[in-house]
């Protein structure tokens, strides 16, 4: 599923291809994608405009346009940008023509993302119940949510109405480089174990995004390459074992998670 460092790759291709070009057409193929408008809609909004910048509330793309308002992006499952001659394919599910040729798709294979209209981020944000994205956080801001928090570390790094943009795969790399048990109370973290998370939040989420969000790309000595169940600690101290919190499939080491 894309996470905040996909979805930021994707706003900064975005960023360097689209902006500032007028639309010509927006085709949507499967108006299940659309959110609260229609495609009807969607094309009068669009139309005739250009696209002028780009924000990320955690796995949100936001598009300002030149009419006013914004065009959001959200990826589900399987969702992701294509450009020009990849941009129509068996599963783009809605597609945009610029007047000077160019062309993006929004490809979703099982067609969970969704396309929606907003009149500002933060009115976005209110009816969507959206916690401030992950990288904007202080250290102060995190130990503030845990503190009036209950449940598991993992629960509280992936509760989009409080901290937005983290899911399994990076909320897994966050716990394992901080040396937290993702399944560990957060009422039981102390201000030590607080700030060490903090320091690697963001450090899991900006070398991500550097390296493209490429699980094939990531260091050595992460644990996200290594996502099995059996496979050998990154710190080759144990073993990399699956668990289950929240309804949700992780990994971790429990030798070196604590």
């Amino acid at each position: 599923m894309p996470e905040l460092p996909d979805v930021e790759v994707y706003r900064r291709t975005l960023a360097r291809s689209c902006l500032h070009r007028t639309l010509a057409r927006v085709e949507v193929s499967d108006a299940r994608m659309l959110h609260g408008t229609s495609a009807a809609a969607l094309g009068r909004a669009l139309r005739g405009h250009e696209w002028t910048g780009t924000a990320r509330r955690g796995k949100h793309l936001l598009v300002s346009l030149s009419g006013g308002g914004l065009l959001v992006l959200h990826f589900g499952m399987t969702g992701r940008l294509e450009l020009d001659d990849r941009a129509e394919d068996d599963h783009t599910r809605v597609l945009f023509d610029f007047e000077d040729g160019r062309r993006l798709g929004l490809v979703d294979q099982r067609r969970l993302g969704r396309v929606a209209l907003a009149d500002s981020e933060e009115q976005y944000a209110a009816d969507q119940d959206l916690g401030p994205d992950a990288l904007s956080l202080s250290a102060g801001d995190l130990a503030d949510l845990a503190r009036q928090g209950r449940g598991s570390l993992n629960g509280l790094l992936m509760d989009q109405s409080r901290i937005c943009g983290i899911g399994n795969v990076y909320s897994d790399e966050i716990c394992f480089q901080a040396r937290l048990d993702p399944t560990r109370a957060v009422a039981s973290l102390d201000d030590a174990d607080l700030r060490r998370l903090h320091r690697q939040l963001g450090r899991v989420l900006r070398l991500a995004v550097e390296r493209g969000a490429d699980p094939g790309q990531m260091p050595r000595t992460w644990l996200t390459p290594r996502r099995v169940d059996g496979a050998r600690c990154p710190r080759d101290r144990g073993t990399v074992r699956a668990y289950s919190s929240g309804g949700r499939r992780g990994f971790r080491c429990p030798d070196c998670q604590a």
